[in-house]
Formats: structure tokens, sequence, C-alpha cells
């Protein structure tokens, strides 16, 4: 079986990114206190920043 390489590496961050939005945004359903939302939400920022160029990444390891 080949090695992975960087671009299936990236693929895999994106994946697991995605799984953590998912999984802050139901948090972000179930949150009672408004201070725990914002930080929840304050999250939710970050993780879609950091897919954000982990998708671009993935697609500029596409093109080389």
């Amino acid at each position: 079986m080949p090695e992975k390489n960087a671009r299936g590496y990236v693929q895999d961050t994106s994946s697991a990114l995605n799984q953590a939005k998912s999984l802050l945004e139901n948090a972000k359903d179930t949150v009672e206190k408004q201070g725990n939302r914002e930080d929840i939400e304050e999250s939710l920022r970050m993780v879609d920043q950091a897919l954000q160029q982990s998708n671009t990444a993935a697609n500029n390891l596409e093109k080389h």
C-alpha cells in the first residue's frame, strides 16, 4: 500500500475540521449559558478559518 502524500494528509485534515465544525454546531445548539455560547461561536470561527486554509492548501497541492 503506497504511503499517503501531502495532499492526502491535508484532505484528512479538512475532514477532521469538518467533523469538529459539526460537533461544535451541535454543542452550540445545546449550550445554555450565553458566555459558553460565545466561546463555542469563537471556536467555530477559528475552525472555519482553519478549514478554509486547509482547503486552499489541498487545492494548491492538486495543481502542482
